[in-house]
């Protein structure tokens, strides 16, 4: 084995070693598709990162932390629920001039004439 060969497998074998100290983190498995996957891919090449802090990136960016989210398991309605309904209607100002199922209808009707 020649002298830099020998070099590069020490500094292999020592980046093993010191991962291997480290505080281990949880594994994720994902199914996805060979397009995803390709396009996340790209992604992390063209921001010069590996795949995993890509990815660790974008879900730390979509995913909210465990103390903003507030859950009801027994299906009851919080304060706070009621309280940003309220502010969705005051937004809205006046109910939509038409049914939400006939708008549903015109569109896929309007889908189905361009195909």
């Amino acid at each position: 084995m020649t002298p830099t060969r020998q070099a590069t497998g020490k500094r292999i074998m020592a980046t093993k070693k010191a991962t291997k100290h480290t505080t281990p983190r949880p594994r994720l498995t994902v199914d996805i598709t060979p397009s995803l996957k390709r396009r996340i891919k790209v992604a992390a090449a063209a921001q010069d990162v590996p795949v995993s802090a890509y990815i660790a990136r974008v879900l730390e960016q979509a995913v909210p932390a465990a103390d903003t989210v507030t859950t009801a398991s027994d299906g009851t309605i919080s304060q706070e629920m009621i309280r940003r309904a309220a502010a969705l209607r005051a937004e809205q100002k006046a109910p939509f001039p038409e049914d939400s199922a006939d708008l549903i209808r015109e569109s896929r009707e309007q889908r189905n004439a361009q195909l």
